[in-house]
């Protein structure tokens, strides 16, 4: 019954809701409105038509961050040669002290030795570590 009325409301223009009255053997009536009031002190129910929601609007992504500093290359089981400066827990603290020395060219880790991150001299990697070493050096 309540979808019959609703294609009555589309087709009349006047029309703006149908109210269900309670008190009047619950039947249904068309109303001008066009304001909703949300009380009643018969126990009225209505019904509005509603426009189509407008869509949400997409979120663009967040662009990726650009990289604030150089770009490093991996360069699995290699090693550079010679010692530059100090060893680092993290491969990140390795990285900044070796772009703040003029003498590091790039960084070993070590797996025989804690898995510690060396600045080293280099600049030339040799590919053939014997004990499973990684390297790093600015691309």
């Amino acid at each position: 019954m309540l979808k019959m009325l609703a294609w009555r409301i589309l087709e009349n223009a006047k029309c703006n809701g149908i109210t269900q009255e309670p008190y009047n053997s619950n039947r249904y009536t068309q109303r001008v409105g066009p304001e909703i009031h949300d009380w009643s002190p018969t126990g009225e129910t209505s019904w509005t038509v509603c426009d189509e929601p407008e869509p949400e609007p997409e979120e663009e992504p967040e662009p990726e961050p650009e990289p604030t500093g150089p770009t490093w290359c991996q360069h699995e089981n290699s090693f550079l040669y010679s010692y530059a400066g100090a060893s680092y827990n993290s491969l990140e603290d390795a990285k900044n002290a070796c772009l703040e020395n003029a003498k590091c060219n790039g960084i070993t880790q070590e797996p025989y030795n804690s898995n510690r991150y060396t600045q080293r001299v280099g600049p030339e990697i040799h590919d053939w570590s014997p004990t499973g070493e990684t390297s790093w050096t600015v691309c």
